[in-house]
C-alpha cells in the first residue's frame, strides 16, 4: 500500500517501512523491504536510480539484490559493509554454539550485496536533494539514518531506532552481547543525536511516519534511562566530551577512549594528535564505530573552527577513529612516517588488530630527519616500536614547554597511579622485546617537560618515575628473553616475522593475484632458510620453492603469483608457506586468505 506524504515523497507499508523520493521522474527509496523496484515504480510513476539502507537486517533489504541486478545505486552503510558484502560467509561460520553475541549475522540479506558506502556524515546528493548519513547505533551497531530536506521540511529516516512516539518496534536486537547494556547505551546516544537535529518529521524502519516533537523522544529516553538504572543501580550519565587545556595553545581531550590532544595557532585552525572514540560506549563489536559528540563543542571549547591536520601516535582504531569524521566535516589531512603509509592507506592487506576500516590517503609523509612546520609550531615524528611495530613518538614545542606524545608505549595510567603497569601488552602487534625497554631511555632522550600518554592523559615528566620504568622494563626484557627458546627472542613474540601481503583479499574464480611473502631476520648477522609455497583447492603458483637469505635486522620480500580455479568449491582459498629457517623447520606459519 502506498500513501502519498506529499508531492515528492510517498511510503510504502511491507516487511518493513519504506519511504520513496521522486524527482523529475527519477526516484531514491530508502529501504525495499521485500519490495522489487519494478513495484516501486509502477506506484510512483518514477524509474528507481538510488536505493539507500540503513542496516543489515533482512526485513528491511530482503530484496535488494533485485535492485543490483536491476542496476540501482544500492547505497548501504559503511559500518556494516561486511553484513552485506561477506553474508554468506558470516551465516556458514555463525557458531550458535557461542551465547556471548547477539549480532544475528545470519538475519541479513540471502545474497550478498556489494554496492556504494554511506559514510557517517557524509552529503549523499541526488538530483538537488542532499541526504546527511546520521549515525544511529542502538538497533545494531552500524545502523545510519538519512537527513534530508524537501519542499520547506526536514525528515529523518531512523530506520529501526524508533517506531512511534515514545516506542520502539522491537528489543531483542539492542543487546549485541550477552548481559551487554552497549546497544541500549548508544540507542540512547542516538535518541539524543535526534532530539539535537531535531526533523520536522521522523521516518521510521517500521511504522507509520509521525511528526517530531521532543516529548516524543524525552519519554523513549526517559524510560530507557530509568531501564538502565534499574539493572545497573546507578543513574545513566549522558556523555559530554571534556577538554582540558595544558597551555594556551594545547588541548587535551581527557574522557575520549584514548586521549585526544589538540593544537591550536591563533586563528583558530587546529592540528589532533590522536581522536580517540567519543561516545558513553565506544562500539566494540567489529566494526568500530566513531559517534561525534567532540566536534560540537570544539569551537566553544578551544576556538577552533578548522581542523587542518592528524597526526597518528600509533593506527589502533581507539586513536584513529575520528579521523574519517574529521576528514568528512573539515577535509583534515593526514600525516605519518612512511612506516604506518601503507598500513593505513591499506588496513585490509594486514592481518595486524585493532585496524580501523576506512583506508584513507597520507597527505604527507615525515622523515625521521624532517620537520612538519604547521603555523609555526615545528612536530618531529619518529618510528620508535613499543606497544605495536607501526608506533609513533611526536615533539613538539609550545608556549615554552616541550611536548612528547608516546602514545601507548607506556601508560599514563601507570604515572598518575605511581606504579608499574603496562595496561596493554599485545604480541600480535608485533611488539618486540626490547621495545619496553627502550621507551624510557627514548623519553630521556628528548627532554621533555610534559608526556602526553594515550591512556591516562597528559602527565608532567618525572624523572624518578622514568628511572623506576627503566629498572622494571629491563627486568621484563630479561624475563622474555629467558623464557622463549629462539635465538633472538623476537621470533617468539612476532606472529609476523614471515608474512604473506595481501594477507586477506576478495577474489573471483579464474583471477591472478600477485603476493609478497615478506621475511624479517631478527637476528644479529645474516641468515638463510627455504620457503615451501602450496595452496589449497586447486590454486596454482608461480613457484613452490623459494631460496631466501636476510641481512641481520633486515626485511626482505620475495613474490609468488596465484592463479585461482575457474570453478568454486569452497568459501575461501588460503596460500601457507613452510618455513624452515637457519637449518630449524618451523612448519606452514605463514597464511594468506582468498575469498570470494
Amino acid at each position: 500500500m502506498m500513501i502519498r506524504i506529499n508531492e515528492h515523497l510517498t511510503h510504502h507499508a511491507g516487511s518493513c517501512s519504506t519511504y520513496t523520493v521522486t524527482q523529475d521522474g527519477a526516484a531514491l527509496t530508502i529501504d525495499c523491504g521485500a519490495l522489487a523496484p519494478a513495484a516501486i515504480d509502477e506506484a510512483t510513476g518514477a524509474q528507481q536510480e538510488r536505493l539507500l539502507l540503513t542496516h543489515f537486517h533482512r526485513d528491511q533489504c530482503n530484496a535488494a539484490a533485485q535492485w543490483v541486478d536491476a542496476g540501482v545505486d544500492v547505497v548501504i552503510p559503511f559500518s556494516e559493509k561486511r553484513f552485506f558484502e561477506e553474508a554468506d560467509i558470516l551465516r556458514a561460520s555463525y557458531d550458535t554454539y557461542d551465547n556471548y553475541t547477539a549480532w544475528y549475522p545470519g538475519f541479513s540479506s540471502l545474497q550478498d550485496i556489494t554496492g556504494t558506502h554511506a559514510i557517517d556524515y557524509d552529503k549523499i546528493l541526488w538530483r538537488g536533494v542532499e541526504l546527511e548519513v546520521v549515525p544511529l547505533p542502538g538497533h545494531t551497531f552500524g545502523q545510519s539514518g538519512y537527513l534530508f530536506e524537501l519542499d520547506g521540511k526536514r525528515y529523518l529516516a531512523c530506520g529501526d531506532l524508533m517506531s512511534a512516539p515514545g516506542k520502539i518496534h522491537e528489543y531483542h536486537r539492542v543487546q549485541w552481547a550477552y548481559m551487554s547494556f552497549q546497544g541500549h547505551v548508544n540507542l540512547l546516544e542516538s535518541l539524543q543525536t535526534v532530539r539535537d537535529l531535531a526533523p520536522d518529521m521522523i521516518l521510521p524502519g517500521h511504522g507509520e511516519p509521525f511528526p517530531y516533537t521532543h516529548a516524543a523522544i524525552d519519554c523513549l529516553i526517559d524510560a530507557l534511562a530509568e531501564l538502565f538504572e534499574l539493572f545497573h543501580g546507578r543513574p545513566y550519565q549522558p556523555y559530554h566530551a571534556a577538554f582540558r587545556q595544558l597551555s594556551e595553545h594545547v588541548f587535551e581531550v581527557t574522557n575520549s577512549s584514548a586521549n585526544t590532544y589538540i593544537v591550536r595557532d591563533d586563528e583558530g585552525h587546529g592540528l589532533f594528535i590522536d581522536c580517540g572514540y567519543t561516545s558513553g560506549a565506544p562500539i566494540s563489536a567489529n566494526p568500530h564505530r566513531f559517534i561525534d559528540h567532540l566536534l560540537p563543542r570544539l569551537e566553544a571549547e578551544t576556538g577552533i573552527t578548522d581542523v587542518e591536520w592528524f597526526l597518528p601516535s600509533h593506527y589502533h582504531d581507539d586513536h584513529l577513529a575520528g579521523l574519517p569524521t574529521l576528514q568528512v566535516k573539515y577535509g583534515t589531512r593526514l600525516a605519518c612516517s612512511p612506516e604506518l603509509q601503507d598500513l593505513l592507506e591499506h588496513p585490509e592487506r594486514y592481518d595486524m588488530p585493532c585496524t580501523v576500516p576506512h583506508a584513507t590517503t597520507v597527505d604527507h609523509v615525515i622523515r625521521r630527519d624532517d620537520l612538519f612546520a604547521w603555523r609555526g609550531f615545528e612536530f618531529r615524528m619518529e618510528q620508535f616500536p613499543g606497544q605495536t611495530w607501526y608506533h609513533h613518538l611526536i615533539s613538539f614545542e609550545a608556549d615554552g614547554r616541550r611536548y612528547l606524545s608516546i602514545g601507548d608505549n607506556i601508560s599514563g595510567i601507570s604515572f598518575r597511579e605511581h606504579r608499574d603497569f603496562v595496561h596493554s601488552f599485545i604480541p600480535k602487534n608485533r611488539t618486540p622485546v626490547s621495545s619496553y625497554a627502550d621507551m624510557p631511555r627514548q623519553i630521556v632522550e628528548r627532554r621533555p617537560d610534559m608526556l602526553l600518554t594515550g591512556h591516562g592523559g597528559a602527565v608532567d615528566c618525572d624523572a624518578d618515575q622514568i628511572a623506576g620504568w627503566q629498572q622494571w622494563m629491563d627486568r621484563w626484557t630479561e624475563l622474555f628473553e629467558g623464557i622463549i627458546d629462539r635465538p633472538h627472542a623476537n621470533y617468539g613474540m612476532d606472529p609476523q616475522w614471515v608474512e604473506f601481503y595481501p594477507y586477506k583479499t576478495r577474489v573471483h574464480p579464474g583471477d591472478e593475484l600477485q603476493y609478497e611473502v615478506r621475511v624479517r631476520n631478527h637476528d644479529t648477522e645474516q641468515k638463510s632458510g627455504t620457503l615451501l609455497l602450496h595452496a589449497s583447492a586447486g590454486v596454482r603458483l608461480s613457484t613452490e620453492r623459494i631460496d631466501i637469505s636476510v641481512e641481520a635486522g633486515e626485511t626482505m620480500a620475495f613474490t609468488v603469483t596465484a592463479i585461482f580455479p575457474e570453478s568454486r568449491q569452497s568459501h575461501s582459498w588460503t596460500v601457507v608457506a613452510d618455513v624452515t629457517w637457519d637449518g630449524v623447520a618451523h612448519g606452514e606459519i605463514a597464511e594468506a586468505i582468498a575469498w570470494w
